[in-house]
């Protein structure tokens, strides 16, 4: 068992986590924040915990936890690889795509290395404690590493699953289409609304409970059974309007989600052919005409 976790990285996904940890009455033994503000924010938010620089000793703990983006993920291995306590057995990244072994270097100091990611989004490290009871994550890694980051997530009352290292990019996409790019689209969604007069909040209540009944239905459904609108009505006449009325590059995002609705409703028998074919011909046009002229349909020069 763990006794003592070392937080490497300040930012939103650290801090959350080791407010969680402290909460949940865990042994932290510190934290990292590479500049005076981030280990400014850590003392304001952690009162008591230890906020150290990368450059100074590193507290002394069993389990190294490194919050820091993906692309730093190896130069951070490399640079606390000679500084380790001791004492450190495991270490963990919270990437959602890359393996453990991403910390090789600390891997090759006999460490035990893995990954332990929450599938949550965390808002800015000053913003309110997130509830993590409940919540996924996933785990994979050396044995130690899996062990520890189960026993982390049980701790902290989230839901853990282990996950092969060659499906880490499969569930990264899945997260990012489910949280990142609906964000997109959703704040998309809110900008026409704001054009055509509504105000951000009027937009904001108008769509709530529309997107959240439609993800409701998503996530209670089989396939797209539950989808609405004019494509699963098969009515090519709305989505051409509607391609016709968006600004370029939305109108190619439309067109490509339109196009993969169309493809799992063919294969799920939800359409007629001949609205198939009438859908098919829209989302196929070559160009998108508006008033200043033709552009391609997908968007591309």
């Amino acid at each position: 068992m763990v006794t003592r976790w070392l937080i490497v990285g300040s930012g939103r996904c650290g801090v959350q986590l080791a407010r969680a940890m402290v909460a949940a009455g865990m042994p932290v033994a510190g934290m990292t924040a590479r500049g005076a503000r981030g280990r400014s924010r850590v003392r304001r938010l952690l009162p008591g915990l230890p906020a150290v620089s990368l450059t100074a000793p590193l507290p002394a703990a069993e389990a190294l936890l490194v919050a820091v983006p993906d692309d730093a993920l190896r130069a951070c291995a490399e640079e606390m690889a000679a500084r380790v306590a001791p004492c450190t057995r495991v270490a963990l990244h919270t990437s959602g795509l890359h393996a453990g072994i991403a910390l090789a270097a600390l891997r090759q100091r006999g460490i035990a290395v893995g990954s332990f990611h929450p599938l949550m989004s965390f808002p800015a490290p000053g913003g309110p404690p997130v509830a993590l009871a409940g919540a996924l994550a996933t785990v994979e890694g050396d044995a130690d590493a899996v062990r520890a980051g189960l026993d982390l997530a049980h701790a902290l009352g989230m839901t853990g699953r282990r996950l092969a290292a060659a499906d880490k990019p499969l569930y990264h996409a899945a997260a990012v289409l489910a949280a990142n790019l609906t964000h997109v689209l959703v704040a998309e969604a809110r900008s026409l609304l704001l054009r055509i007069g509504l105000d951000r909040e009027e937009a904001a209540r108008a769509l709530l409970p529309l997107v959240q009944g439609s993800v409701a239905a998503a996530l209670a459904a089989d396939g797209l059974e539950s989808l609405t609108g004019p494509l699963s009505r098969g009515d090519a006449a709305a989505v051409s309007a509607h391609l016709h009325s968006l600004d370029r590059p939305l109108a190619a995002a439309y067109r490509a989600v339109a196009r993969l609705a169309v493809a799992r409703l063919r294969r799920a028998g939800g359409a007629t052919t001949v609205t198939k074919s009438a859908l098919d011909s829209v989302l196929r046009a070559l160009t998108v005409t508006r008033a200043c002229g033709s552009v391609p349909a997908d968007g591309l020069d």
